[in-house]
């Protein structure tokens, strides 16, 4: 569902911006061999102690590369230029700019009010009385600024500025949890998985059980199919040295193997492991302080975070409370989730043959009977690992098929998204859209509902507050006329979306309230058979759908409460698949 706002699609934004918001063009001077601009000592002052992304302007040739140096002159970082806009990282002491052709550099402002100001002084506005400049510069900020997240969204600028981002708030948060429960509070956590690829691999992660600040655990270590000798004999002497460390050979399947280990266990927790990563030195002590605080629990799972080439932490992967319709899209889980060993058991234990999926098919078969109370999401990052190979939605879709016994649709971007029917009694929806004029925006809307909405069980309810222009109406007959189950609410009371909505329920028919605003278009069919579906199952209470701005990127995907102080948009500007 597409929901107005903004129209400026993937295109360098000079050669979108009919209000002629240019950056903020920088002062340089050709030396012979380069041109050089030292960045205003705002700016400077801005990236004393750290970098941040901009949306950088280059009028000159392609091919070009742009230098960053330090107030000394020391080159801090260098990266292909083309022209028009695209993000870059300056980074922190970023003094000058040095390209290696002429031509002109230019930087956009950061913030919100600096874009909306610079749009003012700088953007075209003729004639217009100063309110009007005002509005008509704001609106224009907004569609760039717009422009320029979708720009900087999947860039390496964004990653560098996240990575720095997440890096403050790790040296902060992560591996400071200091409760260590007792032996006798929660039972000992076994892990099972590849000792490692490599002497390398190996070594840091017994280095990383070994730091661990609980020393309730146990390693069932499987060394690879025709295992060095060098490797086998570390593996040797490190349990050797510590009797909390089982070496075994994977024979056959690992999946026969695992299974084969957690039979001969006691009762207690166990934990996979997978090829790489490394737990964080609180790991154990969280998972087992949150069964010794919740003896009912089943399973519990960790926020993790991902490292880059270089084996830096970079980004954080902060998952939700235990969310079973994201779990059958995607292996949201992940690497550290503890069940006890009674739960393992019953589940079947892992499937052979399943490979790149067997964890993913397994959660599912392990998570789904079980109630939400007896899942737990530890919002703590506890385990440290690069991204994993991205694994084939055909795959994934035929393990959630096997579980669910439903057809699965794989869907642009790799995410799969089970088949949901509505009931068979299919409920009346009743669409209740506030309006106020605007019959360009209202026309859309209701006639792309009518011709593209595949459910057909559904009235629709316009709340009017205070229309007046002629075509409104005229707009209004046209609709009862294509559509009989319309009826327009007259409310001409000064505008208040609350009760506005309200008025429109109390005359509503339906089983079912969709509360829609006046500027969206329908752009897939089976929208409201999907809405429908899922507020029919237990438990559910409200859905919502995931809205796109024009040129297709997210408006929103939910809204989180406390964002920015009050309240924001889940993945605004990230492309439609994210």
């Amino acid at each position: 569902m597409l929901q107005g706002g903004m129209d400026t699609g993937h295109f360098p934004p000079s050669s979108l911006d009919a209000a002629g918001i240019g950056p903020l063009w920088l002062r340089g001077r050709w030396t012979g061999d380069r041109m050089s601009a030292r960045l205003p000592s705002g700016l400077r002052l801005s990236l004393a102690r750290a970098g941040h992304a901009f949306i950088l302007a280059w009028h000159g040739e392609d091919g070009a590369t742009l230098t960053v140096r330090d107030g000394g002159g020391h080159a801090l970082s260098t990266f292909p230029l083309a022209p028009g806009e695209q993000g870059v990282f300056l980074p922190a002491g970023s003094a000058t700019l040095d390209a290696s052709a002429p031509g002109r550099l230019g930087l956009y402002p950061r913030s919100k009010l600096g874009l909306k100001l610079h749009a003012v002084l700088n953007g075209r506005f003729p004639g217009l009385p100063a309110l009007r400049r005002w509005r008509e510069a704001s609106a224009a900020a907004r569609d760039l600024r717009a422009t320029h997240a979708a720009l900087l969204e999947h860039s390496d600028a964004r990653r560098q500025e996240r990575a720095l981002a997440f890096r403050r708030y790790r040296a902060r948060f992560v591996g400071d949890f200091d409760t260590v429960p007792p032996a006798g509070a929660a039972p000992r956590l076994c892990f099972l998985g590849p000792l490692g690829r490599d002497m390398e691999a190996a070594a840091a992660r017994l280095a990383a059980l070994a730091a661990q600040s609980d020393p309730n655990w146990r390693f069932i270590a499987f060394l690879p199919e025709e295992a060095p000798p060098a490797l086998a004999a570390f593996a040797s002497t490190q349990a050797a040295r510590d009797p909390r460390l089982l070496v075994r050979e994977a024979e056959g399947c690992p999946a026969s193997a695992i299974n084969m280990q957690v039979e001969g266990l006691e009762d207690g927790l166990v934990c996979l492991l997978p090829h790489e990563g490394l737990p964080t030195p609180d790991a154990v002590a969280l998972l087992r302080d949150a069964f010794a605080r919740h003896p009912e629990a089943i399973a519990a799972y960790t926020d993790e975070e991902r490292t880059g080439a270089d084996g830096l932490p970079e980004a954080g992967l902060f998952k939700p409370a235990y969310n079973r319709h994201l779990l059958r899209a995607t292996d949201y889980v992940g690497a550290l989730l503890a069940v006890r060993t009674a739960a393992f058991r019953s589940a079947g234990g892992l499937h052979d043959g399943l490979g790149p999926v067997t964890l993913h098919e397994f959660h599912l078969r392990l998570l789904e009977p079980l109630a939400p109370g007896a899942i737990l999401h530890i919002p703590r990052i506890a385990f440290s690992a690069p991204e994993p190979e991205p694994v084939d939605p055909r795959l994934t879709a035929e393990a959630v098929e096997s579980v669910l016994g439903t057809s699965v649709d794989v869907l642009p971007g790799g995410a799969v998204r089970p088949h949901l029917s509505p009931p068979k009694e299919r409920p009346l929806v009743s669409l209740i859209i506030p309006t106020r004029d605007r019959a360009d925006l209202l026309g859309m809307a209701l006639r792309s509902l009518i011709a593209m909405t595949a459910y057909r069980d559904f009235e629709i309810v316009i709340v009017d507050n205070g229309s007046v222009m002629p075509e409104t109406f005229a707009l209004f007959e046209e609709i009862k006329a294509i559509w009989p189950a319309t009826q327009v609410v007259r409310d001409d009371g000064a505008f208040n979306y609350p009760r506005i909505c309200n008025a429109g329920v109390a005359a509503a028919r339906g089983e079912m309230i969709c509360l829609l605003n006046n500027d969206i278009e329908v752009v897939e069919a089976e929208w409201l058979d999907e809405m429908v579906a899922l507020a029919s199952l237990p438990g559910a209470g409200i859905v919502g759908a995931k809205l796109l701005f024009p040129d297709r990127t997210i408006q929103h995907a939910g809204v989180i409460a406390g964002l920015f102080a009050y309240a924001g948009h889940w993945f605004a500007h990230a492309t439609a698949t994210a």
